[in-house]
Parts: C-alpha cells; sequence; structure tokens
C-alpha cells in the first residue's frame, strides 16, 4: 500500500526495519549494529537525564528544566522498543487491509482508496515538516547560544569532564543527535498509527458506497456489507490493542510536557530559552492533536452509518436482507472508539481536557512557588 511506503522509510531511518532489499547477511549484519547505535544513542541520553534528576536536582526549578524534557526522551525510548518488537505485528495489520474484505473490490473502490492515500500522505508530510522545523529551529538556537558558551542544551549527569573543548563537541553532538533521532521515533510512531486510522476512515468509506450501491432483493449483497461492517470493528480493535499503551504514556507525558512546559515559560529567562519552551510547547500540543483528531473522525464516521442505510434504496429489499440491515445499524449505535488502555479516549474532547488539566496544574506549581 502507497500510504505505508513511506512509513517504512522512516522505520528502516530509525533503525527498527531493515530494508527488503538487504538480504544478504553482510548488509543484515551492518544494519544490526546501525540499530545498535541508534538504540545507544537514545538510551544513554535519557539515562543522562534520569541520573541528572538524582544526583544534580537541588529544588523545584531544576526539577522542572529536567523533567519536562526527560519524559519527552523516555517515550521516544518506550515508542523504538514498541516498534522493534511489534514490527510483525504491524505488518500482520497491513496484510489485513489488503486481504478481503476491506480491500477494493472495484475501481470506483479503487478510486476512494487512492483519494485516502494521497490525503494521508499529505498529512504526514505537512506534519513532518512543521515538526522538523520546530527541531531545526531549536538546534539553531542551542547553536546560536549554548554552543558559544560551552553550556550543554539540556541538563544530563556526564561522568567526566566536558570543560574542554573535544570532550564539550563530542558531548555537545551526542544530546544534538540523540534528540533528532527521538524526534524521527515520534513521527515515525505518530505516522503509523494515524495511517491505520486514516485506513480504517477509508474503509468505513468503501462501505458507504456499497451501501448506497446495494441492488434489488440483494440478501448477498446486504450479507457483504454485514461482513465488512464487522471487519471494520475487528479491524480497529486490532489497532487499538497494538497502540493503547504508547498512547497512555503519549497522553501523560504530553499532560506533563505541557505543564512544565508552561511552569517554566511563567519563569524569567532569557529569549533563546523562551523560544525553546515555546517550540517544544507546540511539538507537545501537535503530537497528542494528531492522535485526538483522527480518532475523533473515525468516531464520527463510524456512526454515519445508520443514516447511509436509512438513506439507501432499502424498501425495495426483501425482508433477510432489511434484517441484517437493521443488525447493522444496531451495532453502529456503538462507535469505533479508540482509547489508551481504555481510559482516555482519543477525540478532540480529550485533547480539551488535557490542555485544560495541564493549565490547572501549572496554576498550582505557581502558587506553590510563589509562596
Amino acid at each position: 500500500m502507497y500510504i505505508f511506503r513511506w512509513t517504512f522509510m522512516l522505520l528502516t531511518l530509525c533503525g527498527c526495519l531493515p530494508p527488503a532489499s538487504w538480504t544478504s547477511p553482510f548488509k543484515k549484519f551492518l544494519y544490526n549494529i546501525y540499530t545498535i547505535f541508534l538504540v545507544f544513542l537514545v538510551h544513554s541520553l535519557v539515562l543522562t537525564q534520569i541520573l541528572d534528576i538524582v544526583f544534580n536536582c537541588e529544588n523545584q526549578d531544576d526539577f522542572s528544566d529536567n523533567f519536562y524534557l526527560t519524559v519527552g526522551v523516555f517515550v521516544s525510548c518506550c515508542k523504538m522498543c514498541n516498534l522493534l518488537t511489534s514490527h510483525k505485528n504491524y505488518a500482520i495489520l497491513i496484510e489485513t487491509l489488503q486481504e478481503e474484505p476491506l480491500t477494493p473490490v472495484n475501481n470506483d473502490e479503487v478510486e476512494i482508496q487512492t483519494r485516502f492515500e494521497k490525503w494521508a500522505q499529505r498529512n504526514a508530510i505537512v506534519y513532518i515538516v512543521v515538526i522538523e522545523c520546530c527541531l531545526g529551529c531549536m538546534v539553531a538556537t542551542s547553536v546560536s547560544s549554548d554552543f558559544k558558551t560551552r553550556q550543554l542544551t539540556y541538563r544530563a549527569w556526564i561522568p567526566y569532564n566536558y570543560t574542554s573543548l573535544p570532550a564539550f563537541s563530542i558531548t555537545y553532538a551526542h544530546q544534538m543527535l540523540s534528540m533528532t533521532i527521538c524526534t524521527f521515533l515520534n513521527i515515525t510512531c505518530d505516522n503509523l498509527f494515524s495511517s491505520f486510522m486514516i485506513h480504517t476512515y477509508c474503509v468505513f468509506e468503501i462501505l458507504e458506497y456499497r451501501l448506497k450501491n446495494i441492488v434489488k432483493h440483494g440478501n448477498e449483497s446486504a450479507k457483504q456489507c454485514a461482513r465488512l461492517h464487522n471487519h471494520i470493528y475487528k479491524f480497529a480493535t486490532m489497532v487499538n490493542e497494538e497502540f493503547k499503551t504508547i498512547v497512555f504514556f503519549q497522553f501523560l507525558v504530553s499532560m506533563a510536557m505541557c505543564c512544565f512546559d508552561l511552569y517554566r515559560l511563567d519563569q524569567n529567562g532569557t529569549e533563546s530559552k523562551f523560544m525553546e519552551m515555546m517550540v517544544y510547547a507546540v511539538c507537545t500540543l501537535m503530537q497528542i492533536l494528531y492522535y485526538c483528531w483522527y480518532g475523533n473522525e473515525v468516531k464520527l464516521k463510524s456512526l454515519e452509518i445508520p443514516d447511509v442505510i436509512l438513506e439507501c434504496n432499502w424498501p425495495a429489499l426483501d425482508n433477510d436482507a432489511k434484517k441484517i440491515l437493521l443488525m447493522m445499524m444496531k451495532r453502529a449505535t456503538v462507535p469505533i472508539e479508540f482509547s489508551s488502555v481504555h481510559v482516555i479516549s482519543m477525540n478532540l474532547e480529550s485533547f480539551k481536557t488535557i490542555v485544560k488539566t495541564s493549565y490547572s496544574v501549572f496554576n498550582v506549581l505557581r502558587q506553590r512557588r510563589e509562596n
């Protein structure tokens, strides 16, 4: 499927999926070395940040400077582990989309799928450009300010003296490269999950097309529609099971990061640090909005099925076909809803709740600081 070719390229770049053309043992060995190197970079960064909290943080301000970034890098580590261990499950999900009854059966349905694939690819490119532009702004700001003063961009516990220029350059490059990898890991996981949700929406469009073109005395057509409707629910459940833990951590982390970003913005700081925090806050909110927006769209689409059935040529059908459609309408009253460990639903209301909760916690921290 065309949309997943883009995602596979990102997975390969992040060290989570070797290129299909690399079949020789030597090339596989080289890619494994590349994967180990990326795993080391990301996990070493989060380890130095956690150790900084343990050994160096002496007050609330030091903790807030460290924590907002550490939790983000920690989620990137979780996403990397998930992508490395579950890529076979994702391959099964993609194969499911290419099998009957979820696959298109005529040119009109192929056109529907192609339209959604182009839409998904366009959204993915915009998302990548925005996130990478934010990363570029953070790196440029850091190079123009922190590197000149030989100050690390992010708080970390370093087990050696990095005051000399060679040692500082290596340590600084390690942080910048690790953060770049973390950004690509987030983009890859977000694009993969959103691609599955967009395809779920796409299959609902195909189902609506089949319902609108149901034929007279079309018991078989009604059965095919009911079978497709049932498989959409099963596929959505499979997708939710694969991503629910990652989404749960992402929701919690996004709320914490928004809270601490607001808290740090409230403090007096340099202009460069202010810009860095603003950019980081935008990336944080965009990540969770990406999940909530597509989850909300799938939920609303699943609720449209009863209306589509009422608008189709159902009076011309016999009683058996009408009973099948009635069963579909009854099932459609319970929408498809992606959730994080069955606790937080992915919709726009959840996004609003996260923003409000983050602001409330920020007010508590600010009052405590003032007192």
